[in-house]
């Protein structure tokens, strides 16, 4: 299985050499086709990444990385919609290809962490068939933390369908698995 990109990668890639453009597309990948969930995902689309000024606050940078995908049987539930937890799995991928693009973009090794948490808010519903787009962009960067927001929009009827955030900080280094409670 190979996550689907254009061939002819948009020139919205603002802030960001293709090569690095090429990394998002890698980790994409690997977070598409190995381990959980993999079925439900394995269809998205990469549409744009690209690192521009924050509209709000010009002096800082952020990550936006657009996706598309087809609500397919997949990611279902049993009244023909899309699931709940399909959406909460499309958080934690999406939300994590931003922060990679700013690492990669300033250098870094593209390091996408753990989740620390996940925040979902259910808007309205998307059905089978339906075209979705996944708008998803960097919020804040720090050295032990940082933050992406991710806005799924049901292109087929024109309504959002989910709005989320995730928080990922850096894997603990510790080599004991022991718990100290």
């Amino acid at each position: 299985m190979k996550v689907k990109y254009r061939r002819n990668l948009p020139a919205v890639f603002l802030g960001m050499h293709p090569s690095k453009s090429k990394l998002v597309q890698r980790w994409l990948n690997v977070m598409t086709t190995h381990g959980f969930g993999t079925r439900s995902v394995q269809h998205m689309e990469l549409v744009e990444v690209s690192i521009v000024p924050n509209v709000d606050e010009p002096t800082r940078q952020e990550a936006r990385v657009v996706l598309e995908m087809t609500v397919t049987q997949d990611t279902t539930n049993s009244s023909g919609k899309m699931h709940g937890a399909c959406i909460v799995h499309l958080v934690d991928i999406c939300t994590t290809l931003p922060t990679a693009a700013m690492s990669f973009a300033s250098g870094g090794s593209g390091s996408v962490g753990v989740s620390q948490s996940i925040n979902v808010v259910y808007h309205a519903p998307a059905s089978l068939g339906d075209k979705l787009r996944l708008i998803n962009t960097s919020t804040a960067m720090g050295t032990r933390t940082w933050n992406g927001r991710i806005e799924i929009w049901d292109v087929t009827h024109h309504r959002l369908v989910a709005s989320g955030t995730q928080v990922k900080m850096e894997a603990s280094s510790s080599s004991s698995s022991t718990s100290k409670l």
